[in-house]
């Protein structure tokens, strides 16, 4: 595992559930998050996480913008602007059975949801949290200071610290 983290802003509830119900049932399923934005998560590109070597994701969701509400692992990351046809094909095959809220469905016709994000990210192991914790518990990489709680819309990333442990857990 890696020593650092991905926070998500602002997640849809719906696509985060699907991917948890799926991951409680098969955890090693990868399955896949399209965030809206345009701009390359350059950390996933550059070292690219495995299943070997996983990075953990923290999610906030839109209904709840203010606390991390789903972990899991990052163990992969392709930019969409180079995907095969085949792959498109392989990867609406796996959106229509496990990922049916996954937002838009067509890229040149071919079913990868359309969106004008780059960075496709395969996830395993996202778990709902029971209770969730203030994104304000996560500290950035770049200044060593806790993420901002004053949160009104959804969108964006930070490279975090990973946490050994979860706010409010033994």
């Amino acid at each position: 595992m890696n020593d650092w983290a991905l926070y998500i802003n602002g997640i849809f509830d719906q696509v985060l559930d699907d991917m948890a119900k799926e991951h409680s049932r098969n955890p090693e399923l990868t399955l896949f998050l399209q965030p809206f934005s345009g701009g390359i998560i350059k950390r996933l590109k550059d070292n690219t996480p495995s299943p070997e070597v996983p990075v953990t994701l923290y999610a906030s969701i839109t209904k709840d913008l203010h606390n991390i509400c789903y972990k899991g692992e990052v163990v992969g990351w392709e930019d969409k602007e180079t995907i095969t046809a085949d792959r498109i094909q392989e990867l609406e095959a796996i959106f229509v059975q496990y990922q049916p809220t996954e937002q838009g469905n067509d890229k040149e016709g071919l079913g990868i949801p359309r969106n004008p994000g780059r960075n496709l990210i395969h996830v395993r192991r996202m778990t709902k949290l029971a209770t969730p914790f203030s994104v304000g518990d996560l500290i950035k990489i770049s200044d060593g200071k806790p993420l901002s709680t004053n949160r009104n819309r959804a969108g964006g990333y930070s490279y975090v610290r990973a946490l050994d442990s979860l706010p409010g857990t033994p």
